[in-house]
């Protein structure tokens, strides 16, 4: 049984005391009770659209430290090269340097060149277009697969391929023409490369084509030095494979005569 009046503070209910539950005298706001019910169906809402941003966020930091992980890492190798796109005259001073076969391509006897640390495959895309069969080593994978996309977009899958690799590791036997872009004080980085050259068996009449900066020990058969010096970076040097060797070979000679 119950009483209902109208008061000030808005409708109230007077609710008799049934079983024990309540005490006589006791009113309920039915503006109270709207409000209180109102909060408990916009509480569940609240929580899925809170839970909806942050999957959403953390989804998206997740895009962002897997897209730029590959690029932070480099600074932890052994020799730390950064990413430095080549420029169209950059290209154009290494591939004067290369013979190539557009007709012939294919053949198994026709030139063949490796960039090493082919960033985004530009050097290796303009060589195929120039009609050489051209590969790209990278560790960078995310580099790796927008240059296989630009390739297969320009219609050159068959003369420019890509491959996820550890320079270190890989065999550069095949190549006519093994290509690099050095990086300042990255002295450590080319010994350990004329070591790896001179060490690992090379095709006959292989030429290494360094742009920017030069080797460090090898003797070039042409250079092209930018006037800016240091401070530009339009340079390239040729060296001949095939000569660096014979030079450390008499020089082991030399040591081994005068130990003996």
């Amino acid at each position: 049984m119950g009483v209902a009046a109208s008061t000030s503070a808005g409708w109230t209910c007077t609710a008799l005391a049934q079983g024990g539950k309540r005490e006589p005298g006791d009113e309920i706001k039915f503006s109270d009770l709207f409000a209180d019910e109102m909060l408990q169906e916009a509480q569940p809402k609240r929580s899925r659209a809170g839970l909806i941003a942050l999957g959403g966020i953390g989804t998206v930091v997740t895009g962002v430290i897997v897209g730029v992980l590959p690029f932070i890492t480099v600074a932890f190798r052994r020799h730390p090269l950064p990413y430095v796109p080549a420029t169209s005259k950059q290209i154009r001073m290494v591939l004067k340097h290369c013979k190539a076969c557009p007709n012939d391509a294919l053949a198994a006897t026709a030139p063949r060149l490796v960039d090493l640390g082919s960033g985004d495959g530009r050097v290796v895309i303009q060589a195929a277009k120039k009609g050489i069969r051209s590969k790209g080593y990278e560790i960078n994978s995310w580099l790796v697969v927008y240059s296989m996309y630009s390739a297969w977009r320009q219609g050159l899958s068959r003369l420019a391929s890509f491959h996820r690799k550890n320079l270190w590791k890989a065999s550069l036997s095949e190549f006519d023409y093994i290509v690099l872009f050095g990086a300042k004080d990255a002295t450590s980085f080319m010994e350990d490369l004329e070591d790896k050259l001179i060490e690992e068996e090379t095709k006959e009449g292989a030429k290494v084509i360094a742009c920017r900066f030069p080797m460090s020990t090898f003797t070039p058969i042409y250079e092209e030095v930018d006037p800016a010096g240091e401070k530009g970076l339009e340079s390239v040097w040729v060296y001949d494979l095939d000569a660096e060797k014979a030079k450390f070979r008499e020089l082991e000679e030399d040591d081994y005569t005068a130990s003996s």
